[in-house]
């Protein structure tokens, strides 16, 4: 019986310690300073788009990998940053517009995506709408649980 209590302990805090490590580590002042400061200015006074050719890899590998329907990714263009603050979240987030072929199609279309420095990783709220003929962004609402559940 002993024996299986430690058992129980020890497999209940390799969760915990896989539960932590699992976890996104959240962004830092230092890291919205860094980015900022990564932004360059041209003669006209505008922000020069994001080009990282890394970063656009990584965009066309995970639209590659998300929607089976797409063919290639044509142009994949830098539209904005975003930064988050409160006193119980931080995040920060670029957005792309990415051109993509469709197969079977003959238009063009277009996705928004969002790449995370801090974690690197590329995700979206776009659903191919197969009715609509377009990618939609979808807002996926978290069912609340019931209080005794």
């Amino acid at each position: 019986m002993k024996n299986y209590i430690t058992l129980l302990l020890i497999s209940f805090l390799s969760l915990q310690v896989a539960n932590l490590s699992a976890q996104e580590k959240k962004v830092s002042i230092d890291d919205f300073i860094t980015e900022h400061n990564n932004f360059e200015i041209n003669d006209d006074g505008e922000i020069k788009p994001l080009n990282n050719k890394e970063i656009n890899k990584k965009i066309k590998f995970f639209i590659e990998e998300k929607f089976v329907i797409v063919d290639y990714t044509r142009n994949i263009i830098w539209d904005s940053y975003e930064t988050f603050l409160s006193p119980y979240d931080i995040y920060h987030k670029h957005t792309f517009i990415v051109q993509v072929k469709l197969k079977d199609k003959t238009r063009l279309k277009y996705l928004k995506v969002y790449y995370n420095p801090k974690s690197e990783k590329v995700t979206t709220k776009s659903e191919w709408d197969e009715e609509e003929s377009e990618f939609l962004e979808v807002e996926k609402d978290k069912e609340p649980e019931a209080i005794n559940s």
